[in-house]
């Protein structure tokens, strides 16, 4: 079994401090390469943020608050890659960018260490080169990566089992829940489920048959609590089988199966209508910022994740 001391992430933003901060406070030495300098005082003061919050609702322990800033160091050299054991490259999603990281990273990296990319939809094994492709894989952190327990794995043609079984290891010893996929398909497990679902929910709409709100309710009120302990196949364990089969042979006919984005996707994006982001979506959040909306949502998944570590510990 492969032995993980060093961790570097390649990119400080949206998710590369997340996956840093959470290497460090499990402990491991990790470091945060950028090649713009500005871009890691940012995420520093991202970092700070984040351990404030998670120490106040009890995420993470004083411990491990203290274990971030002494395990987490920041760099603009890639050669601070050099004795790195796993390098999680976590930067736009450009293939050209990523190709480049990945040519730098072969050169600097020593030869046997795993280098993950975090991307949400690419096929990096078509798009990177390497001089051991086996040792490139998929690792899709989910956002907030600091909080959000799951990482999709994603093997390449070359993977071996024994580097897969390691990597979910690694994982788990950060607090993580990993999903392995033992070969590329397009948006993994996470994005091909929220496809299906959104699209259904947007024909339900688009119909007139609910509107957007009893959509969103009936979802809460019934798969969103169970969601958390129990998944989608594990649930046919308790409606049972032959129900569902049944079920589905009366359902499946009349679902949606549109090759487009929905009427109502298209409809927002005409509108202008995006969500936070132009302050308006399905609901108006004039009136709060952007920063304020995305702290509130964080908030409520720590809470989620906290009372669901409790439940779990019961089955």
């Amino acid at each position: 079994m492969r032995t993980f001391k060093k961790i570097a992430v390649i990119g400080s933003g949206t998710m590369g401090h997340g996956i840093a901060q959470t290497f460090a406070a499990h402990g491991y030495d990790t470091v945060v390469i950028d090649v713009k300098e500005e871009a890691l005082e940012t995420a520093k003061k991202m970092v700070a943020s984040n351990v404030r919050v998670m120490l106040e609702t009890q995420f993470i322990t004083p411990e491990q608050a203290d274990s971030t800033e002494r395990h987490l160091s920041y760099s603009t050299d890639y050669a601070a890659a050099a004795d790195a054991d796993f390098v999680v490259e976590a930067v736009p999603e450009v293939p050209e960018i990523k190709a480049a990281v990945f040519a730098s990273l072969d050169g600097a990296c020593r030869e046997d260490a795993v280098l993950a990319s975090t991307t949400s939809a690419m096929n990096v094994h078509d798009i990177v080169k390497v001089s051991h492709p086996e040792r490139v894989l998929i690792a899709h952190f989910n956002n907030p990566s600091h909080v959000i327990p799951l990482v999709e794995v994603v093997a390449g043609p070359s993977t071996p089992a024994d580097l897969l079984d390691d990597v979910r290891e690694l994982l788990k010893s950060i607090g993580k829940a990993p999903a392995v996929l033992n070969r590329y398909v397009p948006g993994f497990i996470v994005n091909r489920l929220t496809a299906a679902l959104l699209r259904e929910c947007s024909y339900l709409v688009d119909n007139g048959f609910a509107s957007a709100e009893d959509v969103d309710t009936a979802f809460m009120a019934n798969q969103g609590l169970k969601a958390s302990f129990e998944g989608p196949l594990e649930l046919m364990d308790y409606i049972g089988w032959d129900v569902a089969a049944g079920v589905g042979k009366i359902i499946y006919p009349f679902l949606c199966d549109d090759k487009q984005p929905s009427p109502m996707a298209l409809k927002m994006i005409q509108a202008g209508s995006l969500g936070i982001k132009t302050g308006k979506g399905l609901k108006d959040y004039s009136g709060k910022s952007r920063e304020e909306l995305n702290a509130g949502r964080t908030m409520r998944v720590i809470k989620i994740s906290n009372a669901t570590k409790a439940i779990l510990q019961d089955r």
